[in-house]
């Protein structure tokens, strides 16, 4: 089986195709598997890998950082000596594309930070206690985004509703796409929660690294305007917004995902 020693981590991964080096990562390599993976590996070397916590790889103690996890990915490249990569991801992953091109610019040849945004604001904060107590009694997580507004009574749902009575959400229901154990997933949903990228918007906006920012039109409402904000702070970017699509969109809408990133990649001629 395919492992990297990614420092204090052993990771597992899947690599496929030629080129030069695509990573997708966000939770566990799965989320790529079925719609990114058979796509990008015409054109790119892609690699996927279950992040700390989930999967196959390891589960170290807590607590975690953002820049643990960039540096998990630094780690992951070291081990297959690749020396520069596009890096991308969404949700999670997406924060840790943007803390990965900060703390190490050399290494990243174009990032894609995807469905998230560059800090917690309270409701958000509010919102991640909630899935905090909801995986303390071990409930499923991240059912809905946050509320954008006070008014709201609940945010959207991360998937289009009726999603997963589909023949895809269907299949997708038998494959192993967890967060982790209960203790995993309560040390990622901290390091969300800490998570605040403002103090760095200066380095931002000297990164010399094009970047793509995207996010589902059907997203809160503040995660938007949150995405449009941070891209504005990079000084390479692109914004886009997928139309009808929510939070878990490289599976509710690959195709427009996928087209969305590789005409992004390109523009860039990388």
């Amino acid at each position: 089986m395919p492992y990297a020693s990614a420092g204090e981590v052993t990771l597992y991964y899947e690599s496929t195709g030629e080129g030069t080096p695509l990573i997708l990562h966000g939770h566990g390599h799965l989320n790529w598997m079925i719609f990114q993976v058979p796509y990008f590996s015409q054109f790119y070397r892609v690699i996927v890998f279950d992040r700390r916590g989930t999967g196959r790889s390891d589960d170290p103690p807590g607590p975690w950082t953002l820049a643990d996890f960039a540096r998990d990915l630094r780690g992951l490249m070291d081990d297959l000596g690749i020396e520069q990569a596009i890096v991308g991801g969404n949700s999670l992953g997406g924060a840790i594309s943007s803390q990965f091109g900060l703390d190490c610019p050399d290494r990243a040849l174009a990032l894609i930070v995807g469905h998230t945004a560059p800090y917690r604001r309270p409701l958000s904060r509010q919102w991640l206690e909630e899935q905090i107590e909801r995986a303390e009694r071990g409930e499923p997580v991240i059912v809905r985004q946050p509320r954008s507004f006070e008014w709201e009574d609940e945010g959207p749902p991360t998937i289009a509703e009726g999603f997963e009575t589909t023949q895809v959400g269907r299949y997708l229901a038998t494959l192993n796409r967890d967060l982790g154990n209960k203790e995993a997933i309560i040390k990622m949903l901290r390091a969300l929660a800490d998570w605040d990228q403002r103090p760095r918007y200066p380095e931002l906006q000297q990164l010399d690294i094009p970047v793509l920012v995207i996010v589902g039109g059907n997203e809160p409402q503040k995660t938007i305007e949150l995405s449009y904000e941070w891209h504005q702070q990079f000084k390479n970017s692109e914004f886009q917004i997928l139309p009808n699509t929510h939070h878990a969109a490289a599976v509710e809408n690959p195709i427009g995902w996928n087209k969305a990133v590789h005409g992004f990649l390109a523009r860039h001629n990388v």
